[in-house]
């Protein structure tokens, strides 16, 4: 009798020494490569989950379950195995994250052989020589990798597969050159075939002589890159930023110099990542561009001139009724820097994100504190987010602009694992913004609107 295949896994955790980072973190249309190859496979199976050893950095992008190897570094029989021991199912398909190129019908075609076979598992093969993880497997499996896994020996996917009776799904022409997986930046070129936008992560090798400890030629570096900003013809500002999610970051700069109000206030954005520079066209007048280049200016030299009017908030819980536990503010800022892959290889970002009281909705790293929230500002405008019941959250100092940020989308409460300052506070406490700073470890300091949070 056929046993249907209606359960896939994404295997995600191949780190690339040609590419300096994971896979699953190259960035297409916005979000990480994961994200689209987990709506590839729900175009194809009815229950999808991803196995990887960075959960952190992908469960705020992923509404499906991410597992852990529970052999890690032990290469892709610990992935197949993973999957198969939280399998519902008797037989489940697995695709490399890395595989991004093998198309819907060879997909369906490798799980139609399964249903008709009694192997144990269907993979595919090529005149390059086997794919093992573009394939179909059994839970009967199990026992086998277990031991293999355990006794950390025979973990060669061929040699597991040929003594496991595995069969073969023969690919010839295009439908086996598909199976090329992405190592090197000129495999990254070839995405841009399938999506409308790829950004590598910004990192690269660079040599180093060490002095000192142990012994160090070669270091992993982040990419900065300055990006002139013309709105309307207008030069506003150029920003020196990682060059990814420039049109979050835009987006979400033109709304702190109140240019902007929603996502729809932008008629036309153009990123020219070569050029180095984003064109927008809004409906304002060169006037009140001029105005908001001289306030950009102002802020910046720190004159405390912030465009329009900030919005004053509720008083307090009382009023807004938003409240949040100083233990959960506690659990998200632990996980800030899990979540972060350039500071993960570099050590050199700020993180920010934002979350609804419960889970991190949207986050993001730059080498500047500034880009990094105005970036979560950005996406939050971009979906469609309801920012007024919810905290921002950010790794470096909050000052009199960072709130300021906070206040014209009517969040109610920001923190900082970081100081804050006192300009940002009178401003914080004149407009009822709760101001949480030095959130890490088992402490925090609430310094304005306290009702807020829940203490303990």
């Amino acid at each position: 009798m056929a046993v249907h295949v209606t359960e896939a896994f994404l295997l995600c955790g191949g780190s690339s020494e040609r590419l300096g980072f994971a896979k699953e973190m190259l960035r297409v249309d916005g979000a990480p490569l994961a994200v689209a190859m987990v709506r590839k496979l729900q175009g194809l199976f009815d229950d999808v989950a991803v196995v990887s050893n960075r959960p952190a950095y992908l469960e705020h992008w992923l509404r499906v379950p991410v597992y852990c190897d529970e052999f890690p570094g032990l290469g892709p029989l610990a992935g197949i195995h993973a999957g198969l021991e939280r399998s519902q199912c008797e037989r489940a398909f697995f695709l490399a994250c890395d595989m991004p190129f093998v198309p819907d019908e060879t997909i369906r075609r490798i799980a139609a052989a399964a249903s008709d076979s009694r192997a144990p598992a269907t993979v595919v093969r090529t005149q390059r020589g086997l794919e093992p993880v573009c394939g179909v497997y059994s839970r009967s499996l199990l026992p086998m990798l277990r031991a293999r896994l355990e006794a950390n020996q025979g973990l060669a996917p061929w040699d597991f597969l040929a003594e496991a009776g595995a069969e073969y799904v023969e690919l010839r022409g295009q439908e086996a050159t598909a199976m090329r997986d992405i190592d090197t930046p000129a495999d990254v070129g070839r995405l841009k075939a399938l999506f409308g936008e790829v950004e590598p992560l910004p990192v690269r090798r660079e040599q180093v002589t060490r002095l000192g400890g142990r012994p160090l030629t070669e270091d992993i570096v982040v990419e900065e890159r300055p990006f002139a900003l013309y709105v309307n013809g207008v030069h506003m500002v150029t920003i020196l930023c990682l060059p990814v999610a420039l049109r979050e970051l835009t987006t979400g700069f033109l709304a702190y110099m109140g240019l902007i109000e929603r996502c729809d206030d932008i008629k036309r954005m153009e990123r020219d990542y070569e050029a180095g520079r984003i064109a927008v066209e809004l409906d304002a007048d060169e006037g009140s561009l001029r105005k908001a280049v001289r306030l950009q200016i102002s802020s910046t030299c720190g004159a405390g001139v912030y465009g329009p009017a900030l919005p004053r908030l509720a008083e307090g819980a009382a009023r807004d009724g938003f409240r949040v536990s100083a233990e959960h503010i506690l659990e998200l800022m632990r996980k800030l820097r899990k979540m972060a892959p350039v500071f993960a290889s570099t050590g050199a970002t700020h993180q920010a994100a934002f979350s609804d009281g419960r889970a991190v909705l949207h986050f993001y790293e730059d080498v500047g504190r500034h880009n990094a929230i105005d970036k979560v500002l950005g996406r939050c405008l971009i979906e469609g987010t309801d920012m007024s019941r919810g905290l921002l959250l950010a790794t470096g100092r909050l000052n009199a602009e960072m709130v300021v940020k906070t206040l014209r989308h009517g969040i109610p409460v920001a923190v900082s694992r970081s100081a804050v300052t006192a300009h940002a506070l009178k401003l914080a406490g004149g407009h009822g913004l709760t101001v949480v700073g030095f959130a890490r470890a088992r402490r925090l300091n609430v310094y304005t609107c306290p009702e807020r949070i829940i203490g303990g």
